[in-house]
This record gives structure tokens, sequence and C-alpha cells, in this order.
């Protein structure tokens, strides 16, 4: 019993789950649906009462005033049940485009409030694969909404049918439900072999679905025809087509055996049904008008039973693949806010105070007790080779992940103690890999604030775009890449470095941040950039991060990285009388800054 209890338990955790889904994005979804299933409920009586009469009256007495009344009320009854029934279902479509956006924005708003560190975790990216390919590409949550309704529907005709037919031998309908039960362990075997395909094929999924959008991404367009990608790339998909071919030519042949089995069984049914009825008739128990209705009172309930069996396999199918989505949901961001809203605004001192870290399920350290501080305005350039932890710092510092050991403070007070978003206004951060949206200039800089477009035109001729904003065909208006309009710009590289370098301008923050984002330009054009850029900040608190030394010049003091530890740290003609790391470096790149 037990074994029976518990998945029907976690099938209307996952139903109750759903509705409550539904009822927040939309308050009339659900009594929608409910009058919509009532109606439908109702509609097959009609006929079976009335069609009962009217055989008994042709049979009968044949009043052709009371077979017309009969039949306008077939009819008429019909009629308004019918249009009452799509209007319902019409709303209902609408509803379910209403609920399916609505879930679309609540899935990207859950995705965007998780840690930075859990959206880099595989585990997490195969769930969240898991939950959504169901979702997209079966339709789960909407079928679960679906079957929910017509379960609840079918169970309300099965009532009556039930009703109906022990007016005339109560044996009927268990004969009924022993072949509606053994239809439903057919098509339990066949969904438990589509679940266990479509778990199998998830994880073969996403890594089809990159393949997929390398071709339809132009931002890829430039690497595939130079380095002729195209024959790797089509190679992939067709890999995975065959490999899906195969599996899928599998799957649809135990399915169409258990298709074959179920309709075996439908049709035992119906021909006892009417065998039996066609006795009852015989030797004059019913007449022509019970025969009528209770052979498709019979037939209905076989079908109705049928139906809420196998759709409740289906609604069981659909609560299994919706689990993942549960999980997912229940998703907490492991870096957690803290409650001190008071976040100081200037003079600020950082301090990085014995702090280890190593990434999630690694066992090597990537930064190992660094402890530097830096000090209110001040200029300081973290540099070293490639994988030395200096983007790791800033991720830190940035709380993207917190600490393995040690600790972080903002005058004097660990920052996991400040609420995370007030902490982040504190700083404006252009990344290495820093990414520009398919918006206009304008939003790519102030987002969703509302802004004159003289300040994001002056804030944009201080990062030196002024002439490339010239030439743009809508000004502050043009839309970046093709995405969404046709006369989207693809920018430069050095253009959308400035871009983002507005971006960093325009938040205004105490706290500037340089993690490498002109690591694809020449030493030169970077030397300048940052020469511009230092200008900009002004008496800002400055971080520059890279592994060439343009910034080097005039910041205030260098912490160079090696293996994750400063190994030296002061003034730029302090590091060259050490003659270290730094003075090597230095040595090695001094022809573009000398």
């Amino acid at each position: 019993m037990r074994k029976l209890i518990e998945p029907l338990m976690k099938d209307l955790n996952v139903i109750f789950f759903l509705f409550r889904l539904a009822y927040q994005i939309s308050k009339t979804y659900l009594p929608i649906v409910i009058t919509s299933s009532i109606v439908t409920a109702l509609m097959p009586f009609l006929n079976l009462v009335m069609m009962k009469l009217v055989i008994d009256e042709l049979t009968g007495s044949r009043r052709i005033e009371v077979f017309m009344w009969l039949v306008g009320i077939v009819v008429l009854g019909n009629l308004v049940l019918n249009v009452t029934s799509r209007c319902l279902k019409t709303k209902v479509e609408i509803k379910n485009e209403e609920l399916l956006n609505g879930f679309d924005a609540m899935v990207g708003e859950k995705i965007m409030s998780l840690d930075f560190q859990m959206i880099e975790d595989p585990k997490i990216l195969d769930l969240k694969e898991r939950a959504l390919f169901p979702i997209h590409n079966q339709g789960a949550m909407y079928r679960v909404m679906e079957y929910s309704m017509t379960l609840f529907s079918t169970i309300l005709t099965m009532i009556g049918l039930i009703a109906m037919i022990s007016m005339l031998n109560p044996l009927m309908i268990l004969f009924l439900f022993l072949m509606a039960i053994l239809s439903a362990f057919i098509n339990k075997k066949a969904q438990q072999v589509m679940f266990k395909f479509y778990q199998l094929l998830i994880p073969v999924n996403r890594k089809f679905s990159y393949f997929g959008n390398l071709t339809s991404d132009f931002s890829y367009g430039k690497e595939i025809r130079l380095y002729k990608m195209d024959d790797l790339i089509m190679d992939r998909i067709e890999d995975y087509n065959h490999t899906t071919l195969t599996v899928f030519t599998d799957l649809y042949e135990v399915l169409g055996r258990y298709a074959a089995y179920s309709e075996v069984m439908m049709q035992i049914q119906i021909v006892f049904v009417y065998l039996y009825m066609v006795y009852k008739v015989v030797v004059k128990s019913i007449g022509l008008g019970d025969f009528t209705m209770y052979a498709s009172a019979a037939t209905q309930f076989g079908q109705c039973l049928s139906q809420i069996l196998n759709t409740y396999m289906e609604l069981s199918q659909m609560c299994r693949y919706m689990e993942s989505y549960i999980e997912f949901d229940a998703l907490k961001p492991s870096v957690l806010s803290g409650k001190e809203t008071d976040v100081p605004m200037d003079n600020l001192t950082l301090e990085f105070k014995n702090v280890s870290f190593k990434y999630p399920k690694s066992e090597v350290n990537v930064l190992n007790n660094v402890n530097v501080t830096i000090l209110p305005g001040e200029k300081l350039s973290i540099v070293g080779l490639n994988g030395a932890g200096k983007t790791t710092f800033i991720k830190l510092l940035t709380r993207l992940y917190e600490p393995t050991e040690g600790a972080i403070y903002l005058n004097g007070v660990n920052i996991l103690e400040y609420d995370l978003k007030e902490y982040l206004a504190l700083m404006s951060v252009v990344f290495q890999d820093f990414k520009l949206f398919a918006f206009s200039v304008k939003d790519n800089i102030v987002f969703n604030q509302v802004e004159k477009d003289e300040t994001i035109i002056e804030v944009l001729r201080e990062a030196g775009f002024e002439k490339d904003l010239a030439n743009l065909p809508k000004g502050i208006e043009t839309p970046i890449y093709k995405t969404f309009e046709e006369d989207g710009v693809e920018f430069s590289g050095g253009q959308s470095q400035k871009i983002a370098i507005s971006r960093a301008i325009y938040k205004n923050s105490p706290i500037v941040i340089l993690d490498e984002p002109t690591s694809a330009l020449d030493p030169m054009t970077e030397y300048d950039i940052y020469h511009r850029f230092n200008e900009l900040v002004g008496a800002k608190t400055t971080i520059y991060i890279s592994h060439r030394l343009s910034s080097c010049l005039f910041c205030d003091r260098i912490a160079v990285f090696k293996d994750g530890q400063i190994v030296e740290l002061g003034t730029h003609d302090d590091l060259m009388k050490e003659g270290g790391l730094y003075q090597e470096m230095y040595q090695a790149q001094a022809q573009y800054y000398i």
C-alpha cells in the first residue's frame, strides 16, 4: 500500500506546486480551467439521456410534437454546451500562453538570482537542463496542468456513469475496471520506457544544443569560415542525429507494441459490453432506448476509466520530469547577503587577510595566504603571468565567490556582513571577458535607468568613443548585434571595450576595477586606454589587472602574483630595484612603454 501512496503523494506535491505557481502568475487561471472542466464533464449526459427518450418515443407512442421537443432540447442543449465549452477553452488557451510567458520570466529571474559559482558548476548546469528540457521540448508544465484538469473532468463524468450503470448491473462496473487496469498497466510500461529514454537523451541534447547554436550564432561566423570549422561542426551534428535516430527507432518500435496490446484490450471490452446488452434486449429486460443509453454509458465508462488511468500515467510521467524543476527552483544562493546596509561610500580601505581559495570540487588552492591592504584612493596594479590568480582575486573581492580561508575586510568589517547589493554598488568592474548585450548602445550603459541622452554621450566621449558614435546610424539608440534588428552593429574589440568602460564610468562607483579588458588589444593601444582611464577615475580607488604592464607606471603600488601568492609588492621603482619577477617582466615588455 505504501508503494502506491508514496508516488501519489509525490505527484500531488508537484501538482499543487504548479497550481500555486499558476496562481502567482494569473489569479483567474484556476477558476477558468475548473469551470471549463465541469462543463466538459456534463456534456455526455445530455446525449445519453435524451437519445434514450427519443428512441423510446419512436418505438412507443410516436407523438410527433413530443419527438420535436426532444430533438429541439438535444440540439439547443448541445449548442449551448459546445459554445460555452469552446469559449472557455479559448480563454484557457490564452491563459496558458500567459502562464508559459510568466513561467519563462520566473525561470530567467531564478537563474539570474543564483550565485556566479553555482552557474559555473556542471552539476547545477545539468540540473538546469533536466529541469528545463522537458518543459520546453515536451511541454511538461503545460501537460501537468492539462492532464490534471482532464483527470478532474473525467472523474466527474465517471461518477455520473457509475450511478447510471449501477441501475443495470453493478458487476458490469467491476469488469470494466479490470479491463481498464490491464490497459493502464500496459501504458505504464510504455511510459517507463519513455522516461528512461529522455533521461538518457538530456545530457546528449545539452552537448548537441551547443553545436546547433554555433550554426546560428553569427558571432562565431568569422572563426567558422576562416578555420573551416563547418565540417567539424556538421560531423558532430550528424553523429548526434545518427545516435538519436537509432535510439528513437528502438523506442517507437517498443511503444508500437504496447499500443497494439492496449487496442486489443479495448476491443475485447467493447465486444463483451454489446453482447451483454443484446442479451438483455432479447430477454426483454430492457428496451431499445435503455439498450442505447446503457451500451453508450458502458462504452463511455470504459473509455473514461481507461482515460483516467492513462491520463494519470501521463500525468505521473510529467510530474517525474517536473521534480527536477522543483529541485532547481529550491536552489538558494550559497553566497548569502549580510544584514548590514550601512555601507560606507567614501574613504574606503580594503584588506585581504590570510585569504586562501580553491574552486568547488577542487583540491588545489588558486590563492594561498594572500595579505594586502588597499588604501583609500590608491591605484593598485595587479600583475602576473596567466593563471597566477589575478582574476580569482577580483572574484573574491566582488563576492562572486567566498574565501575558503581567511577574510576580506572593508573598513574593518568582514565584507560578508554587508548587504550584497549595497556592497556591489561600491564597484564598477570591467572584466576580461566583458559582455555587451543585444540592446542599444544606450541600454548597454544605463540598463534600466532613466538618463538624459547628453549624459550618456558625455560618458562615451570620455571613454574615447566620440568618433565612433558620430558614425552610428541611430546614435546611442543604435542596436548592438543583429539579434533583434537588421541594422544592428557589430563593434570591433576596441569599440566594445570603450562601451564597457563607459558603463563602468557611468556607474560612478568609488571603487573601479579593470580586469584585463584590453587583453585582446595590442600593447600600445592598451597603454593609451589605461592612461585615458586613469585620468577619468581621478581620486577613486582603482585596481588594474594585467599580465602586461601598461598600468604600472601611473599606479601607486604594484602587486605581483605568482602561483596564487603575492610574491612582490611595492612601487614601480622599488620593484625594479629588487630585481625580481616584476623587473624581468617589465624589461621583456619595456619596448612598448619606453
